[in-house]
């Protein structure tokens, strides 16, 4: 084989299109995007062409990487949002080589973090990406629950609750920054992102990113929970989520790539009446 290398920009979006399909074929979770919805994973998602890697046999497309890179406090972090190789060209170990293509080309562009996600129970990407220097930070979770949790909320006494648009806690320290790229604050305002705290006495005691689906007048359809910063604070922690995720209604609740962190946000939900599904992930990074 004569492997080749290339940025995704010098392919026409039709063909990453078929590459793309093509490299989740068969997969534990196979993904066939129509060509709309890839397109759109690119601003939706700040992927980028030029950061991305597509590898070649000869002239033939065989693999890729898909790369994004954000900027939080002059500290550049990069999500690989895809990797994927055709099926004809599994296992000949082209795995490797393909992230380390792309890992040049962050560190030319002076990246520092590395991060991706990858399904728990896909051991064989998991021990490449480990050979290739990640480290396992944290587990996903993707819990739901779509019942009333709650007859009725909790008595704030004394607690207020405050709501902004996501876009105002970028830059913040409301919420961590180096956590899987889809929940970021500077993703979400772009799905309706919401951030959702409580505070006592002026000083915030929680906050959570959420992304919360309705028609001005209407009931709230779904909502959809990202992160939580907590400070140990257990009874206003539990009042957050109460308003926050609405259980006094009957609506459809998800988290989305969720930490696990210490178990305690988790333990609330769990509690509270939320449910695992059969999905989870872990979150990898690597430091330059």
């Amino acid at each position: 084989m004569n492997i080749l290398y290339k940025l995704m920009s010098s392919v026409s979006f039709e063909e990453a299109h078929v590459l793309f399909n093509r490299g989740f074929e068969g997969y534990l979770v196979p993904m066939n995007l129509p060509f709309d919805t890839f397109i759109s994973r690119f601003g939706n998602d700040g992927l980028s062409p030029a950061l991305s890697i597509v590898a070649y046999d000869g002239t033939v497309p065989i693999g890729f990487v898909l790369q994004g890179i954000r900027e939080v406090d002059g500290q550049k972090i990069s999500w690989n949002g895809g990797t994927g190789i055709i099926p004809e060209y599994r296992g000949r170990k082209l795995g490797y080589s393909l992230i380390d293509q792309a890992e040049k080309l962050l560190k030319e562009l002076n990246v520092s973090v590395a991060t991706l996600e990858a399904l728990s129970e896909n051991k064989v990407a998991i021990s490449l990406y480990e050979s290739c220097g990640y480290k396992v930070e944290d587990d996903l979770l993707f819990l739901r629950s779509n019942e009333i949790l709650d007859s009725k909320l909790p008595i704030l006494e004394g607690y207020e609750i405050i709501r902004i648009p996501a876009t105002q806690s970028i830059g913040s320290n409301l919420f961590s920054t180096i956590v899987p790229w889809q929940t970021d604050a500077s993703n979400t305002p772009k799905l309706g992102g919401e951030a959702v705290m409580i505070s006592k006495n002026g000083e915030v005691q929680a906050a959570c990113l959420i992304r919360k689906k309705c028609v001005f007048g209407n009931k709230t359809e779904s909502i959809t929970l990202f992160q939580v910063k907590e400070n140990g604070n257990e009874d206003a922690l539990n009042k957050l989520l109460a308003y926050a995720l609405e259980y006094d209604q009957s609506i459809n609740r998800t988290t989305y790539n969720f930490l696990k962190g210490n178990g305690c946000v988790v333990s609330s939900l769990l509690e509270s009446g939320f449910e695992n599904t059969s999905i989870s992930q872990v979150f990898m990074t690597k430091t330059f």
